[in-house]
């Protein structure tokens, strides 16, 4: 079965067999004007356009037109120019087909029709803009030519002709019928079309003005019948052929109502006949107008009414009904004639007139007995004949009785009639024969299997309109209590039968049907039929088959499923999903494969949740309780290496949405050593997620990371610091780093272990090698993103102000640059993580400064190098006498040693005010704290305020007070406070800090100390209410 047929191809199919349709259109109309006989050179000249257009058509490809004009204006303008070709083949095919002596008496109206025609379709071709599509010079050229020919084309007949005609019109509206005349004018007709004036042309233009003349009488044509009439009188009157006997009366008899059956009013036939006080009878309606209208007086005798009654004319009816049920036997044997003739006009005519005879339930009977399916099936292999009103017979006969049904189908109606689908001039016939050939299920099957038909009756859903579509809709109705098909109209986008078959069919349809959908391309469009409460459970049901098979073919459906959160929620909706599944996982003689299944699907469906779901949802809770958290972390230690990986991914997704599920794992102590003994372990991948789970589990936690006691601790730590330093695998350092960053952070003991390790070597590489990545690639991977952060994160650790023994190790390796340049280019979590190590590190060397002397900012210039050297004898110099010039705006030389590091010196100001002009709260907060840790020792206030002032310190302030996170305002407010009393700003920076700051008054949260700045602005008063 084929599982690919998309609903785009099908689109795509029925744009390229349009334009094959046109290119066909345009071939056959160039056939058709080889055996014209009026206006030879003009239809020529039209023929040459044309046979130029095909090769156009043929040369263009139609895939890219549309990409370039767009699918429906390409689909929409192709119609048009099929239909005018089409039209312009039928108005050629009546001069060819028809009567040749009426064809002169109305060639000047029929050269008129084809001129304009041309010039119709000259508009169509340049309406498609094909001339601005990118194609060679010489194609735009021949294109531009051909409408320019179309538009100038002139179809006149010849002088002769137009002359034959007046002397036959002149003849049959003087009634100058005599022999002598007769037979002038035929010779003269004969010579203008090149024929033998014998009485094999008589008898064949008198079958034909027969065979018109009653076309034109069902079609309540009444003047051209008349028309007809006389020219077949004006062959007869040549007594070259012998007038049958009853050939006046017949006529009129058979198609013309007794003028007594007329309504003298509306001059229709009657079909509610009342009689009048004076005797006279019309049509029930006409004469109660003729009343309203206030004429008291008969219509017919003029006779003064004294009443206005009316009423029914029951024998007259009687009579009008029994010469139309007369009248509509003798059309339908007629019409039997007709289709049994060879000629193909007549066979059109009859056909003709038997669509509107079959609707009547007696002639579709007559006409089954006659046999006569089989050849109106074979009218539709014949493009000649109408295949329209074929298609309207058989849909008759169809809907008429069972045996005719089964005609049909055994004359290979089905594969022509899905044909005819393309056509939209036919579309709607064809479609109407299959619905009510699809009522029976036995064809239903047979049409449902023919090539092509599923995708064209879904397309027919969406680019059809009105009764078309819902025809197709039936009909697709129709063939849906075959799976098979059902599968179909899915794959071609169309899911309310499958889900109503899904619904109600076995385990075994369901299982076909739900790795059927595994194949599938899901759109949301779809998505809105699937995402059905029964549809959903019949489909979890299918976990409790005793089937491998069924159980497989679900898990893979449900996983596909899952690729869309509005379905995730209907599968958490079902109380049976998740117990189900915990129940395949559980089993002991489940299939290995489908444990792994089941795991990877409630591994889907968690990360689809949010943290509420687990309080909503009564499947969450249970997975999220001791006992199938215990479940779950047993397995992990019984199962099979590729089941343990999905098993650990499942626990990660988990502790990652549920608190509860993290606590549970976190202190099941076995389940812990097991995790730990999974890093020894030689499957990478196992060792990978175990170590995913560890850091899930302990990140942010309070807790930090769950070690076992003393001395298997020491053998965990050293392990995972081995992966971080030396594993090829980026992401599983980076789980590394992490869980080194949620280690406890008051155990000495780790301490100690990581003083002894190259773990902050493997830091400092991390951190340079992503810094240079980043500057020669501007971008950095995922991987190595995530990396730098775990790094910087675990950095954090030997940065602590407690932590003197891992700062100095962190100072020996001067990391301070690489630092900085994070917090340019990399990661909002990176440069908080970043800005907060500068923090660390800068509150220490501030501590260490409150216990030395600094030199006033007022006395450093007048002071003597070796008076420099006297006051600070414990600390070490870098500069020389000459290197005065450059120390440090703050700390003075107190900060040269490598030993120490300052914000100033390192020139970390400027992108920490960067920094600040973020969007990230946490950076912002994180810079906010580096920069106050310059605020601390009040003997260096008003150099410190000044340095961040000279570095647009004020600006970047601002910016957060304005835009900043509700928990980084006050942050900034009190680095405000401090700079305001120990430096003088400028007044032009005076009004925008003014305006900024009283912004602030109206947010209750920052009222007071927005206040206490102002005040200190002297903007408003000591005692205020603000206070």
């Amino acid at each position: 079965m084929d599982f690919n047929i998309g609903i785009e191809d099908v689109g795509v199919a029925l744009l390229q067999e349009l334009w094959n349709r046109v290119t066909l259109q345009a071939m056959e109309l160039v056939g058709e004007t080889q055996d014209v006989v009026l206006a030879k050179d003009s239809f020529q000249e039209f023929s040459g356009s044309i046979s130029q257009l095909i090769g156009i058509l043929q040369a263009m490809d139609a895939r890219k037109v549309a990409a370039e004009l767009g699918s429906e204006f390409t689909k929409t303008t192709l119609q048009k120019l099929n239909s005018q070709l089409h039209l312009a083949c039928d108005v050629i095919e009546d001069c060819r087909s028809g009567s040749r002596l009426r064809l002169i008496l109305r060639s000047s109206r029929v050269l008129a029709q084809m001129q304009e025609l041309a010039k119709e379709i000259a508009e169509t071709i340049s309406s498609f803009q094909l001339v601005n599509l990118s194609i060679g010079l010489s194609v735009k050229t021949m294109i531009a030519h051909i409408i320019n020919n179309l538009r100038s084309m002139e179809f006149q007949s010849s002088t002769v002709i137009e002359r034959i005609s007046v002397e036959i019109e002149n003849s049959i509206n003087q009634d100058r019928k005599n022999h002598d005349n007769a037979v002038r004018l035929l010779e003269k007709i004969a010579e203008a079309v090149g024929a033998s004036e014998n009485t094999s042309l008589v008898q064949q233009e008198l079958a034909i003005l027969k065979q018109e003349k009653e076309e034109m009488e069902a079609q309540k044509k009444q003047a051209e019948a008349l028309q007809l009439s006389q020219l077949i009188q004006l062959l007869y009157s040549t007594e070259i052929v012998t007038r049958p006997v009853d050939d006046n009366t017949n006529i009129r008899h058979h198609y013309y109502p007794i003028d007594a059956f007329l309504c003298p009013l509306s001059h229709v036939l009657m079909t509610e006949p009342v009689a009048i006080l004076c005797g006279h009878s019309f049509e029930k309606k006409a004469i109660q107008e003729h009343f309203e209208r206030g004429v008291t007086v008969c219509p017919t005798c003029k006779e003064e009414l004294p009443s206005l009654d009316i009423t029914p004319n029951l024998s007259l009816r009687g009579s009008i009904q029994e010469w139309k049920q007369r009248d509509m036997d003798l059309k339908f044997q007629a019409a039997i004639q007709g289709i049994n003739s060879d000629e193909e006009s007549t066979q059109n005519g009859a056909l003709q007139e038997m669509k509107s005879l079959l609707g009547t339930p007696l002639y579709a009977a007559k006409f089954s007995e006659e046999n006569l399916i089989p050849k109106l099936v074979g009218f539709l292999k014949n493009k000649r004949l109408h295949t329209a009103a074929a298609l309207k017979c058989l849909s008759c006969l169809a809907r008429h009785s069972e045996d005719c049904k089964a005609s049909i189908v055994e004359a290979g109606a089905i594969h022509l009639v899905v044909k005819h689908l393309y056509k939209s001039e036919v579309g709607q016939d064809a479609i109407a024969v299959l619905l009510e050939l699809s009522s029976r299920e036995a064809i239903a099957e047979e049409i449902g299997k023919a090539k092509n038909s599923i995708p064209l009756f879904v397309s027919m859903l969406h680019y059809w309109e009105g009764d078309v579509s819902e025809k197709a809709h039936k009909v697709l109705q129709n063939l849906s209590f075959n799976t098979h098909f059902v599968v179909k109209m899915a794959e071609c986008g169309y899911f309310r039968p499958f889900v109503c078959r899904f619904n109600e069919g076995s385990q075994e349809t369901r299982a076909l049907m739900a790795a059927a959908l595994v194949q599938m391309q899901l759109k949301e469009t779809n998505v809105i039929d699937l995402k059905n409460d029964s549809f959903i459970h019949s489909l979890v049901e299918m976990l409790s088959s005793t089937s491998p098979a069924y159980k497989s073919a679900c898990l893979q459906a449900i996983k596909k499923l899952l690729a869309h959160s509005a379905i995730s929620k209907q599968l958490l909706a079902d109380p049976m999903t998740i117990p189900l599944l915990l129940s395949l996982i559980s089993h002991v003689m489940s299939d290995p494969y489908l444990k792994e299944e089941a795991v990877d699907v409630l591994a889907f469906l968690v990360r689809a949740t949010e943290h509420c779901d687990f309080q909503i949802f009564q499947g969450l809770k249970e997975l999220q309780s001791e006992h199938s958290i215990s479940l779950l972390l047993h397995l992990i230690s019984t199962s099979e290496t590729q089941a343990t990986i999905k098993i650990l991914q499942l626990l990660v997704e988990l502790s990652h949405k549920s608190e509860q599920a993290r606590e549970l794992i976190r202190f099941n102590d076995d389940a812990i050593a097991h995790l730990y003994s999974c890093l020894e372990t030689g499957q990478p991948a196992v060792r990978r997620w175990a170590m995913e789970l560890v850091y899930s589990i302990s990140d942010g936690h309070l807790g930090g990371v769950p070690l076992p006691p003393t001395p298997r601790k020491e053998a965990v730590i050293h392990t995972i610091a081995s992966i971080l330093t030396h594993s090829p695998d980026p992401e599983e350092r980076s789980v590394a780093a992490g869980i080194i960053s949620q280690l406890p952070k008051d155990d000495t003991t780790i301490d100690d272990l990581l003083l002894k390790s190259d773990v902050l070597k493997a830091i400092h590489e991390i951190i340079c090698t992503v810094d240079m990545e980043s500057n020669q690639a501007q971008t950095v991977p995922n991987s190595g993103e995530l990396l730098l952060e775990n790094a910087l994160a675990a950095l954090l650790r030997y940065t602590e102000p407690s932590k003197i023994d891992l700062q100095k190790r962190v100072a020996k390796l001067e990391l301070y640059p690489s630092l900085i340049r994070v917090l340019s280019n990399q990661s909002s979590l990176a440069k908080q993580r970043a800005a907060i190590a500068l923090a660390h590190l800068s509150q220490s060397t501030s501590l260490s400064f409150s216990r030395a002397t600094v030199i006033p900012t007022a006395d450093r210039k007048a002071a003597p190098l070796s008076q420099l050297l006297n006051l600070f004898p414990n600390f070490s110099w870098c500069c020389s006498t000459s290197e005065i010039g450059s120390l440090c705006s703050v700390h003075g030389s107190a900060c040269s040693s490598k030993d120490t590091f300052c914000l100033v010196k390192t020139d970390a100001m400027m992108p920490l005010m960067k920094s600040l002009k973020g969007t990230d709260p946490g950076v912002q907060e994180a810079a906010l704290m580096a920069l106050e840790t310059l605020l601390t020792d009040d003997r260096t206030l008003s150099q410190a305020s000044a340095a961040i002032v000279d570095n647009h310190g004020i600006d970047s302030l601002l910016y957060v007070l304005e835009k900043g996170s509700q928990s980084a305002k006050p942050k900034a407010l009190d680095l405000f406070e401090k700079i305001l009393s120990h430096t003088n700003l400028t007044d032009s920076s005076f009004p925008r800090i003014e305006g900024v700051l009283i912004q602030l008054l109206h947010e209750d949260v920052h009222r007071k100390k927005a206040a206490l700045v102002l005040r200190q602005m002297k903007v408003i008063p000591e005692q205020s209410s603000y206070f």
